[in-house]
Formats: structure tokens, sequence, C-alpha cells
């Protein structure tokens, strides 16, 4: 089964967490969407799966990543 991979990184107005190119979600703070991002992974894992959060920094490099799974 293919992984799920859920990114958190910045936007012009905010952050956004995605997934095969599509925005799941905006948010105010980074704090915010790696908070979305890493619940999106662990779903993905209790479902069955296998999840992945990649957390960007501000000038979005990635910082860091959790695989679930």
């Amino acid at each position: 089964m293919p992984r799920k991979v859920f990114h958190s990184s910045p936007t012009d107005s905010g952050w956004k967490v995605t997934s095969n190119g599509r925005t799941l979600s905006t948010h105010r703070t980074q704090k915010g969407s790696e908070r979305a991002a890493t619940r999106a992974g662990r779903r993905a894992e209790a479902k069955g799966g296998l999840g992945q959060a990649v957390l960007h920094r501000s000038n979005r490099k990635i910082r860091e990543e959790r695989k679930y799974g």
C-alpha cells in the first residue's frame, strides 16, 4: 500500500496542508498546520495504511519528516 504524504508548508497568507498537490486545509500559524499534517498522517495509519507528515520551514525547505505505520 502506498504511503499517504501530507505536507505542512508556508503560503503568502499563512500555512497550508497539502497531499498529492491538493490543498486540504489552510492555517494562520505554522503550529496549526503542523498539527493538522501530523493528525492526517496518524489517521492514515489508523485506517490500516501508511502515513507521513513532511514539515517545512518558512523558507520552504524540509525541517522534519514523520512516518507512521
